[in-house]
């Protein structure tokens, strides 16, 4: 059954000196992204909710990123730039209204662009009765970064009401000028997204990366 959730093809296996077959760490998120995927659909069949989903998953030269959704993750690098770790699934995308043309849904503009004039993002985990039309799916978007080329100060893990009020720029700006802060600034942006209007989820999480010149190990 969790075979047919997603589309995406399997990610290679990593094989250790011993020729023993390893998991590498895309095939790791994966393979739990469809166990998870799984159980909120079973869980949730009943019930109409869904969620986005955004894990980082960090190893000592890669960092693997994973989403569904329009929660971002976005990393400031040695040079203090703001480097998009996920991509949103929207709706108004080329792909992705194309997809859900193909599966026999639409698109129509409801404050912002809705699937089936109800979701405003294209990819989910539950959300069962768009899932059983197959017009929103679960298939994430996994990438990965060579740490040791970016050298990365932090990263900010976020839903989109932080991303409603801030632009990817604004936001790494913000955070560089309050890592003293408890919690890496982090509580100070949702709050500042909050008095910018914004009324929609707003939580931020910020990781300060212990190779950062700036940084003290946590």
């Amino acid at each position: 059954m969790l075979e047919k959730l997603t589309t995406e093809p399997r990610p290679p296996l990593y094989r250790n000196n011993n020729h023993t077959p390893r998991l590498s760490q895309r095939a790791v998120v994966f393979q739990s992204w469809l166990h998870v995927s799984g159980l909120v659909l079973l869980i949730g069949s009943n019930h109409h909710g869904g969620t986005t989903c955004l894990i980082a998953l960090l190893s000592d030269k890669d960092l693997t990123v994973a989403n569904v959704g329009d929660s971002r993750g976005v990393l400031c690098d040695k040079d203090g730039n703001a480097i998009p770790l996920s991509h949103d699934h929207k709706p108004y995308q080329l792909k992705e209204r194309k997809r859900i043309k193909r599966a026999g849904g639409f698109i129509s503009f409801n404050g912002s662009w809705r699937v089936q004039g109800i979701l405003a993002m294209s990819r989910s985990l539950g959300d069962y009765p768009l899932k059983n039309l197959n017009v929103v799916i679960p298939d994430p978007d996994i990438l990965t970064f060579d740490l040791d080329k970016l050298q990365p100060e932090f990263m900010i893990l976020a839903s989109d009401g932080l991303w409603d009020a801030f632009s990817n720029e604004e936001a790494v700006r913000f955070i560089k000028e309050r890592l003293d802060e408890p919690h890496f600034g982090a509580k100070s942006i949702v709050l500042q997204s909050f008095y910018r209007g914004c009324p929609d989820n707003i939580t931020v999480m910020v990781v300060k990366f212990r190779n950062s010149s700036k940084t003290e190990e946590q």
